[in-house]
Formats: C-alpha cells, sequence, structure tokens
C-alpha cells in the first residue's frame, strides 16, 4: 500500500545522519564525532582505552539512541553509523576501530544483520590484519524469527543488544579481559529472547511512499527495520496482547521459538526491558509494562529482578514496542546492569531493584469530613429535590451526543462525555446523599463529581457546588426556600468568578450561568424564566468568538463559521432545563 510521503525535520536525507550525530555532540560535551566516516567516540577514549577493553558497536541510523547514545565512560567507545536502515561500509569501521583500538583489545558488538555482519566482519579482518587485536559478536534475541525459518541466518539482533553493550561495558570498565567481555555478551545471547509488536510501519525520511497496516490491524513480530512480522491480527485490549506476548517469550513447549531455558521447578531470575520502539506515547508504555509485570508475577517459576523501560532501540518513529526477557545466572549481572554509568542513552535513574509494593496506604490519608448541622439548610420536600436532580442528570445524559459532537468540531471532544459520566455517578450515588439537608446534598455531588471525573469542567463544577453548599449555610433560616437558594447561587456565582475570568460574551458556560443566577435575582422573576435566560444565553455562543477554552485557539472565522453553540454552555443549558422540569 503506498502512501504520500510523510512529513519529517531534515535539510536533505543526505544530510540527515551526519547533522543528527554533530547535535548528539553539541548536547553530549563527552563524546566527538568524526563526521565523514559518521564515527561518535568517546571524548576520553585514550585514557579508556589504556586501562581497559574498548567496545564498539553501530549500524543503521534509526534506532536512536542506540547506538550512538550508549558512547561514554562504561558504555561504546565508538559507534559507527550508516545510513537510516543500511549498514555503514567497513572502511567507516575500521576507523572507529583504529580511533579506539586498546592493548586490552576491542569487542566489537552488533545486531544480527546480514550487511552489518558482512561489512562489520570485513573491518574486523582488516584491522587484525594490521596488528588489532580485536573481536566480533553479533547479538541475536528475536524469537518471531523461528529456529526453522531462520536457519542459518539466525535470530534479528534487536533491544537484548542494549543489554549486552550495558553489561559488556560495566564488565570491560573493570578490567575484564577481551574474552571475558566476549562471553558476557555470548551469555546474553544464549539467554535473551525478545519479541515485538507494531501497530503500522515507520516511514524512512525522503522516501516517497511507505506501507500501512490496516486501521484495526496490529503485526506481531515486526523487526527493526521495517520487515514483517509472522502474524498480522486484529486490535485487542492492552491485557490480551501483552499476555499473548508474553506467553510466546516464556511458551517451554515451543520447540521452534523457546529460546529461554528456564527449569520450571524453581525460581528464574529474570530482568525485562519494554522497550519504545519510537512512536508509543509513555502513558501507553506503562501500561504495557503493567500488564508484563503482572504476567511475571503470576508465574510461580519466575522472579523479576529488574524491570527497564524506555527506548532503547527503536525503529524512527514505530508506533510499537518489544519486550525482551533476559535470564540472570547469577548476581554478578545485576551487578554490572546496576552500575552508575555517564551516557545519554541509558535511564539516568534505572531501577536498581523491584518490588511488589506499588500501592500507598489510604489509612495514613488524614480526611477532613463535612461539619454541617443536620438541622442547618433543612428542605421542605426531599422528593422535590431528588426529582430535580434526576432529571438535571437525565437531560445531561440524553443530550451527551450533541454535546459531544460540538465538542468535536471545536473542542478535544470530551466535553459531552465529561458531564455524561458525572451524571451517571450522581444518579449512582443519589440513594446516599442526605436529601433531607440541602447543603450535605449540594457537597454530596461536588465530591461524586470530582471522584468521577477530572478536566476544566469538573473543577468549575465543583467549585460552584462547594460555594453553593457555603451559600445555603449562610443564609438558611436554618432551612432553606426559595429566596435562600436565589442568595446561594448569587453567592456561588461571586465565588466562581474568583477563579475564572470567563464572564458573558466568551463564549463558555459562563453565558448560560450569569443570566440564569442574574434572572433569579431580578425581583418579579421565576425558575422558569431564569431557565429561558439560559437557554438564550447558550444559543447566543453560536454567534460569539472564543476568548477563553480551547475554541480560543481557532481563528474566529473557524469559531463562527461552525454555527454551533459553546458545548460547556449548551450542556449547562440542558442540565437546568432538566432540573426545571422536576421542580
Amino acid at each position: 500500500m503506498n502512501h504520500t510521503a510523510a512529513k519529517h525535520i531534515l535539510n536533505t536525507p543526505e544530510t540527515l545522519v551526519t547533522e543528527s550525530l554533530q547535535g548528539l555532540c553539541y548536547t553530549n560535551p563527552n563524546i566527538r564525532i568524526l563526521e565523514k566516516e559518521k564515527v561518535v567516540y568517546y571524548t576520553n577514549v585514550d585514557e579508556m582505552a589504556s586501562k581497559q577493553v574498548t567496545l564498539v558497536s553501530g549500524g543503521g541510523s534509526g534506532h536512536e539512541p542506540g547506538y550512538a547514545s550508549f558512547v561514554g565512560n562504561g558504555g561504546l567507545a565508538a559507534s559507527v553509523s550508516g545510513h537510516v536502515f543500511a549498514s555503514p561500509s567497513s572502511s567507516q569501521v575500521l576507523a572507529a576501530i583504529q580511533r579506539v583500538q586498546s592493548p586490552h583489545g576491542t569487542l566489537v558488538i552488533i545486531m544480527n544483520y546480514t550487511g552489518d555482519c558482512l561489512n562489520f566482519g570485513l573491518a574486523v579482518e582488516r584491522a587484525k590484519a594490521l596488528g588489532i587485536k580485536v573481536e566480533l559478536i553479533a547479538v541475536g534475541d528475536d524469537i518471531s524469527v523461528g529456529k526453522t525459518k531462520g536457519g542459518k541466518v539466525g535470530r534479528r539482533g534487536m533491544a537484548a543488544t542494549a543489554l549486552a553493550v550495558k553489561l559488556a561495558g560495566a564488565l570491560a570498565s573493570r578490567g575484564a579481559s577481551l574474552e571475558k567481555v566476549k562471553e558476557m555478551v555470548q551469555h546474553v545471547i544464549e539467554n535473551a529472547a525478545t519479541l515485538g509488536v507494531a501497530f503500522d510501519h515507520c516511514h524512512v525520511p525522503g522516501s516517497s511512499s511507505f506501507s500501512c497496516l490496516a486501521p484495526n490491524e496490529l503485526e506481531i513480530g515486526m523487526g527493526i527495520h521495517n520487515e514483517n512480522g509472522f502474524l498480522k491480527t486484529d486490535m485487542m485490549s492492552a491485557k490480551d496482547l501483552v499476555n499473548k506476548m508474553m506467553h510466546m517469550l516464556l511458551d517451554q513447549d515451543d520447540e521452534d521459538r523457546s529460546y529461554l531455558n528456564l527449569d520450571t521447578d524453581k525460581k528464574n531470575s529474570i530482568i525485562m526491558l519494554v522497550n519504545n520502539l519510537g512512536g508509543i506515547a509513555q502513558l501507553e508504555l506503562s501500561l504495557a509494562v503493567k500488564e508484563a509485570v503482572d504476567y511475571v508475577l503470576h508465574m510461580p517459576y519466575l522472579h523479576l529482578e529488574r524491570v527497564l523501560v524506555g527506548p532503547f532501540v527503536t525503529s524512527l518513529n514505530m508506533p510499537g514496542f518489544s519486550i525482551t526477557l533476559l535470564s540472570v545466572k547469577d548476581h554478578m549481572m545485576l551487578d554490572l546492569l546496576d552500575q552508575p554509568i555517564s551516557i545519554p542513552g541509558w535511564p539516568s535513574a534505572p531501577a536498581v531493584s523491584f518490588s511488589t509494593e506499588i500501592l500507598g496506604n489510604p489509612s495514613k490519608l488524614k480526611k477532613t469530613e463535612h461539619t454541617v448541622d443536620d438541622f442547618m439548610g433543612q428542605v421542605s420536600d426531599p422528593d422535590v429535590m431528588e426529582a430535580a436532580i434526576r432529571g438535571a442528570a437525565e437531560a445531561v445524559i440524553e443530550a451527551e451526543p450533541r454535546i459531544t459532537d460540538y465538542d468535536t468540531v471545536l473542542g478535544d471532544g470530551d466535553c459531552g462525555q465529561t458531564l455524561k459520566t458525572a451524571a451517571q455517578a450522581i444518579l449512582s450515588d443519589l440513594s446516599s446523599y442526605n436529601l433531607n439537608s440541602a447543603p450535605k446534598t449540594v457537597l454530596g455531588m461536588a465530591d461524586t463529581i470530582e471522584q468521577s471525573v477530572g478536566g476544566t469542567s469538573s473543577a468549575i463544577y465543583c467549585i460552584f457546588l462547594n460555594a453553593l453548599a457555603g451559600g445555603l449555610l449562610k443564609h438558611a433560616k436554618p432551612a432553606v426556600d426559595a429566596s435562600v437558594w436565589v442568595a446561594a447561587a448569587r453567592h456561588a456565582l461571586a465565588t466562581l468568578m474568583t477563579y475564572t475570568k470567563a464572564r458573558v460574551g466568551d463564549r463558555t458556560l459562563m453565558d448560560t450561568l450569569c443570566p440564569f443566577i442574574e434572572t433569579l435575582n431580578t425581583p418579579g422573576n421565576n425558575l422558569s424564566e431564569a431557565v429561558e435566560a439560559a437557554r438564550k444565553g447558550a444559543q447566543s455562543t453560536t454567534h460569539l468568538a472564543a476568548q477563553l477554552g480551547r475554541s480560543s485557539y481557532l481563528s474566529n472565522d473557524q469559531v463562527l463559521g461552525a454555527d454551533i453553540p459553546d458545548p460547556g454552555a449548551y450542556g449547562l443549558a440542558q442540565l437546568l432545563a432538566g432540573m426545571f422540569q422536576h421542580v
């Protein structure tokens, strides 16, 4: 499926990688760049090389922060970048090896892809011919390519490579030999498994077209170079998706894809890395973490030692993530993983432990209960108040589709659902309110709204209702009648105006609320006239330019051209009309 090219920040596709590396160096004084070779190396590499084995990695660009951002003390000595998703040349790699070579040896760590294996391999052989002590190892951890399909090629390299670099870098910094450092990477390869999922393909800067998944489709096993996965299926819940991925990673009976050697008769220590492939919001990625951890906690033979999350090895802007599990065979691995590191691509404050104790103790909360006198603010007919509340809530629920439609045109589309959710919560809690007390009932509704929804509308309604309760207590005789309600409403509006700059004419719910309360407080007027004034106020917003709220960011032509009322103003008018029908 071909599509118009996506939009990117670039000058030219040809210079993007070099200029991006320059930007990385500007933000990190501990690295330098060899521009022609696209090599980033550690500023103090000569001192590093005199003391320890040095590490080199790299490959095609587009996987940032891997691997240029893994260069630094405790990490790589150098990284070599090719064009997007394309291996660097052997000459580039050789330049990196020559710049960071160490008498203790240099280990080149790459991901298992044919182009990288050939070009990095050629560079290593050329370096050996020059007398440089250097070894090469390729990380393969992707289980989507099974043993049968992978054949001689083996698994593709994915996010476990980041773990391999971290562990090898920490071990090398302690003076370990080249052989020992290489053994550590080999241990990661033999005890790691990664599986990715994507909700669409990424787009390579400069390309004229790209493939897309169907709107309701996801792909499990997609590679970090846009390679197809092994299973396309419909979108599903986060829990179902992560459970499916975790089952595939841990299934010891799947001879084709079982790469983790776990003893189900005892506890197996594991490290989990949840990797953002580039285009997943942190909000959603943390949900994936939660579901993956929950899955592990239900496996009696697993003991979770660490959870790492973030972008480690990305695929440009691919909307997807991968899960890596690494079996821990000794405590030294955890010690190496936890060793502080000063590289830009590693979390600045990674977890150095894991605990299931994530829930706070609600008994420690110091709550202040409402202390309204039961004899203040008594109502003459609780049934009428109940009917008024029910009528208002039901009117809002009925009006939700239209409110949502209005808010979708000029806002963010959530106003209708917010009001509906609050109304449904109030109906659910209605039986628990003390309907004999007007202030207690109003405070109860405010608490319900605050606990059921958030956002601007919730805050406005809650401020008004809390102030209304205060006004009822202030003017109660001690019972409440129509005059007390009117005075309390006037008090609540005055209070609300100290918290918002919105006034009549600004295209907000104040265009409904202010006329309603002003009419109530005009001698000779009644509730019917006030509700009509509210309706007219809401309708007037159709012809008003927005001064506040989300629609204020739009042009006046857009707002006025839509020819619709403000959704908040309209919703409040419907609420008041529903209330009036039952009073």
